[in-house]
């Protein structure tokens, strides 16, 4: 049997936040972490990341540990083979597309990526026709869709979205919402998504992470985690959302 893509055993005291995790997510597809603002979202994603240095416990993707606080290890963070999205795109503005995505390939392990890799990358995940524009002209869903596929070019092993479209307006979060599922099924990347949008959750998930005070109240397929998780309301307007 395969290992599972991300096995976490992760804990972090702090003012207002204990945070006490044990997921096994599996490889491929979308996984959603969904919860109430302050439910420790963002603070799971930035300790499976490397970027909360008090997080302690064990982290293990794709079969290689990143961390294991009783083993002395901690992988730094630019050694993780890690992406991560931002709720505000973070794009070179000084350089076009093109640029944006040179700079992720210098970190893909593939020798010798050339220009040829960059045109097929930004043709797969269908933005080659934004290749030469200054990242000042992109609109906001054109900015984030850049930042993801910038994220995408390295080859990581898992892929984590922190709200990364809490800044669109609705037409443009339906239009990248059906572009990231696609890009998923594309590149096969393990995706953890983070988001309190029902919208959301209805639309990407395929295993829900129910997350409250810190810790995993039920993970499973979205509506049957909602409704293990005490969310039997919301878990019945996920099911019309889906329909």
């Amino acid at each position: 049997m395969n290992p599972p893509a991300l096995d976490i055993d992760l804990r972090l005291d702090r003012a207002g936040l204990a945070l006490d995790v044990q997921l096994q997510l599996p490889e491929g597809g979308i996984t959603v972490v969904f919860g109430a603002s302050g439910a420790g979202k963002t603070t799971l994603l930035r300790a499976i990341a490397g970027l909360e240095p008090a997080a302690s416990g064990r982290v293990c993707v794709a079969g290689a540990v990143w961390q294991d606080t009783a083993a002395g290890v901690c992988m730094p963070v630019w050694r993780r083979r890690v992406g991560y999205v931002f709720q505000e795109a973070s794009l070179f503005d000084h350089l076009d597309v093109r640029g944006n995505l040179g700079y992720g390939l210098r970190w893909n392990p593939k020798p010798d990526v050339g220009s040829a890799d960059l045109v097929s990358l930004a043709e797969t995940l269908g933005i080659a026709d934004l290749l030469d524009r200054r990242v000042d002209t992109l609109s906001g869903g054109e900015r984030q869709r850049v930042a993801i596929a910038r994220m995408l070019a390295p080859q990581p092993a898992v892929l984590l979205l922190d709200e990364p479209l809490a800044a669109l307006d609705l037409m443009r979060r339906e239009q990248i919402l059906d572009w990231l599922k696609g890009v998923q099924r594309q590149s096969g990347t393990a995706m953890v998504y983070v988001t309190h949008s029902l919208d959301e959750l209805a639309c990407l998930a395929d295993t829900a992470v129910i997350l409250a005070q810190g810790r995993v109240a039920a993970i499973g397929a979205p509506e049957d985690a909602l409704r293990a998780a005490g969310l039997s309301r919301i878990a019945s307007r996920l099911s019309a959302l889906r329909d």
